[in-house]
């Protein structure tokens, strides 16, 4: 299978442009924060942890989260099988609520709650919605008139629509990556697009909320920079500049042509550049990401005064096999889905530090597939 469907069907990589792209100009918004990403601070996570809790999911439902939310007292997990996604929604205590399955699994996306309609939405196709009643119950299926990968809503019945990072016709908002809209028209457009490739990706967590300031960043594929979303004004602006050096792979750099697959490959294999960025959340005033390729950290930069930080390992030394470790985030605390056989293994010879995790270590089995969801409360 060619590597551009491996990246629809099993999103094992996204791609980064490289330079900033200025939106809007406004006397307030005319500058932008460059972050040197060669210049960071060595820490253990550990320092940014306050507690962490734990709870045991009832189900087995999944093979492996790729996203998740939580509304009111319920979570709501999107994970992969071998089928496809699905989403699976528990109550807080880990219970299973409903299991959502879709004829065209292998093209669900993304996910969103909407408070105001009470309803969650789950993209699929690139050009459809799901609703649902937030216990699960099906409402209706909304054919979209432009693409659609990931959304979010913004208030005043508006919502920010990615279409997905491709530059062709049929992967773009009238010409753009982002738009503002009502879905009964289109209020404004951000990001022009621009590059060569022109098959669509399957983003998970390009958005990061911060509700407590009333913060809105964005961090899309093929893009290295971090944006943020002014609601007042109903505007994107450049928010942060992630300078690479040149080691993230920007769509200029991006293979195209007949020898795509095997340079794709090639870049992957010998890891010739920063090909991808995962787990983007914020939590406690602090933005998270990991990079994959060319470099593997964790990162976070504080917004209070710009520090980024790089980290290799989670809690106690633990790292999780998943690829997107950090599956949500409820802007004080940061969710890790991992399987008890992880837990277990990786404590048989190492110090357990966090209570929740000993008391529940003695019930963990070295052969369980239960998965366990770890609720790390982030420092201010």
């Amino acid at each position: 299978m060619k590597i551009k469907i491996l990246i629809l069907f099993f999103t094992v990589c996204c791609y980064a442009k490289g330079s900033t792209i200025p939106i809007q100009s406004d006397k307030e918004h005319n500058t932008v924060t460059r972050i040197d990403m060669s210049e960071y601070k060595t820490i253990n996570f550990d320092n940014l942890v306050k507690n962490i809790s734990c709870t045991r999911l009832e189900s087995n439902l999944f093979d492996y989260g790729i996203t998740m939310t939580t509304h009111k007292d319920r979570l709501y997990i999107m994970g992969r099988t071998i089928a496809g996604n699905k989403v699976v929604i528990f109550n807080k205590s880990g219970q299973l609520v409903k299991e959502l399955t879709f004829a065209d699994a292998l093209l669900v996306i993304s996910m969103a709650i909407i408070p105001d309609a009470e309803e969650l939405w789950v993209v699929s196709r690139f050009k459809i919605i799901n609703k649902f009643k937030l216990d699960g119950t099906p409402i209706k299926r909304v054919s979209l008139p432009f693409p659609c990968a990931n959304l979010i809503p913004v208030g005043q019945q508006n919502f920010l629509v990615y279409s997905g990072g491709t530059c062709n016709s049929r992967g773009s908002i009238e010409g753009h990556f982002l738009a503002l809209t009502d879905f009964k028209s289109i209020n404004k457009l951000f990001l022009p697009k621009w590059g060569k490739e022109e098959w669509p990706s399957a983003p998970q967590n390009i958005y990061a909320q911060d509700e407590k300031a009333n913060n809105l960043f964005i961090f899309p594929n093929d893009i290295d920079t971090i944006y943020s979303y002014n609601q007042q004004k109903g505007a994107v602006y450049p928010f942060l500049f992630l300078d690479f050096h040149g080691d993230f792979l920007t769509k200029d750099k991006h293979p195209y042509g007949p020898g795509e697959d095997q340079e794709m490959s090639e870049i992957i294999t010998k890891r010739k550049y920063i090909y991808s960025h995962y787990s983007f959340n914020q939590a406690s005033g602090k933005l998270f990401f990991k990079l994959v390729g060319k470099r593997e950290d964790f990162c976070s930069i504080n917004l209070k005064n710009n520090v980024l930080y790089s980290f290799n390992r989670l809690f106690d030394n633990f790292m999780p096999i998943s690829y997107n470790p950090f599956i949500g985030s409820d802007g004080k605390n940061l969710y890790v889905l991992v399987q008890e056989k992880e837990l277990a293994e990786h404590y048989q010879n190492i110090k357990c530090t966090y209570p929740a995790i000993q008391r529940l270590l003695p019930a963990l089995s070295p052969d369980g597939n239960s998965w366990i969801l770890l609720t790390i409360e982030i420092k201010e």
